[in-house]
């Protein structure tokens, strides 16, 4: 965090508000991507074929991603993530899938560590496309909203707003899969727009890559975190968004 450390001081602003701005609003986020920086651990998989369980039926849907659970170390996220187990993230995003009352264009899948797996696709006729893989490798990067109000008791809000804008780049690597963290929102905050109904919904995943479909778009997953915490991803519920 030293270039917005070193540019909020510059400007003149108080080092104790810089430091409380920070702790009150900066989230630990796991970014998950095939690029630089390629030394981090792999964490998962963009792409390919899933590694379904052996006795359960493949989705008939676009495999996005995999993301080994025990490859995310503790305090990657502020999540109480399972510190075991594998997630599978299968979503339609052609046309109009995303936007039918229909909850069937996306599916997220809990594999227990342990059990046997097979990666293998649906079958059938019209399979859905598979998209290239590649391993995924871990980073832990600082996360904030990209879109924000005025947050009461920091005087400078603004201008530490705008300190972040220019010094991110230098402090985030931005892969294709993050886990945790704010959702970057290009219409609605899937967490906090979207009404799933009472509990504390939180962002579990989000993924925007070649195998998600529209300008720029995005495949976010939110989960209650009481129903993450005791490993019900059945509850997790997945939201589209692209510009425009």
């Amino acid at each position: 965090m030293d270039p917005f450390r070193d540019e909020a001081l510059r400007l003149g602003i108080p080092q104790d508000e810089v430091e409380r701005w920070l702790g009150t609003i900066v989230r630990p986020c796991a970014s998950l991507g095939t690029g630089e920086p390629a030394d981090g651990p792999v964490a998962g998989r963009l792409g390919g074929l899933p590694p379904m369980p052996e006795d359960e039926p493949v989705p008939n849907l676009p495999f996005l991603a995999s993301v080994d659970l025990a490859a995310i170390p503790p305090g990657a996220t502020d999540l109480p993530l399972p510190k075991e187990g594998t997630l599978l993230f299968f979503a339609d995003t052609s046309d109009s899938a995303p936007y039918s009352d229909d909850r069937g264009w996306s599916r997220l899948v809990h594999v227990p560590a342990g059990r046997p797996v097979a990666e293998r696709g649906p079958g059938g006729e019209r399979p859905p496309k598979v998209y290239p893989g590649g391993d995924l490798h871990l980073v832990i990067d600082p996360s904030l909203p990209n879109r924000g109000d005025h947050i009461e008791g920091f005087p400078h809000n603004d201008e530490l707003g705008d300190v972040w804008w220019e010094t991110s780049c230098d402090m985030q690597t931005g892969g294709s899969v993050q886990i945790g963290g704010y959702p970057w929102v290009w219409n609605n905050d899937p967490v906090l727009d979207i009404d799933h109904g009472p509990g504390d919904w939180v962002l579990l995943a989000e993924i925007g890559s070649d195998a998600v479909e529209g300008d720029l778009g995005l495949v976010h997953w939110v989960i209650r975190r009481d129903d993450l915490a005791a490993g019900r991803f059945t509850q997790a519920r997945a939201e589209y968004d692209m510009t425009g």
